[in-house]
């Protein structure tokens, strides 16, 4: 009897070694959800992995990067509205350079993006405006785009430094 039970509780922890790590989203469990291109970390030190963070609550919390989109979003529309559907920041805020920048209406530009084709810039230029340089139009847009964020990043803080 005495070996029955040592088999069963053996067999219970190994069980439950087994499933708890999947049910809690460890990454090596079973039911581990892949990355995706827009991973940003909530606080990985805490959860140990990243979560995706939508585009337009990435963007609203960066006030000084508000600011500056702003002006290229069209009337009627909001920022947050803008940038969803977007893979992530860097193809929204190119996608706004593009259409302030070749006069494209955003709304279009974004159906061919955003759409059910997912439209890379460059092909949704092609195909809004087939006689433009896409290629140039799509450089200029990315260093715009880079341009944005860089000189809106928050600086670091002592408060933000591993505590000693």
């Amino acid at each position: 009897m005495r070996v029955s039970f040592i088999g069963v509780c053996s067999a219970v922890i190994a069980s439950t070694c087994l499933i708890v790590p999947s049910a809690f989203g460890s990454p090596h469990g079973q039911h581990a959800k892949p990355a995706t291109h827009t991973t940003e970390p909530a606080h990985p030190a805490a959860t140990g992995h990243h979560t995706a963070v939508p585009v337009p609550q990435k963007i609203a919390a960066n006030p000084a990067l508000v600011t500056r989109l702003q002006p290229l979003v069209p009337s009627g529309m909001t920022l947050a509205d803008a940038a969803k559907g977007f893979k992530n920041e860097g193809q929204f805020i190119a996608a706004l350079h593009v259409s302030h920048n070749l006069n494209i209406p955003f709304a279009k530009l974004k159906a061919e993006m955003t759409g059910s084709d997912h439209d890379s810039l460059g092909q949704a230029i092609h195909q809004l405006q087939p006689n433009a340089d896409a290629k140039a139009a799509v450089k200029t847009a990315e260093k715009e785009a880079h341009a944005d964020i860089k000189a809106t990043k928050p600086a670091k803080t002592d408060t933000d430094k591993d505590d000693r």
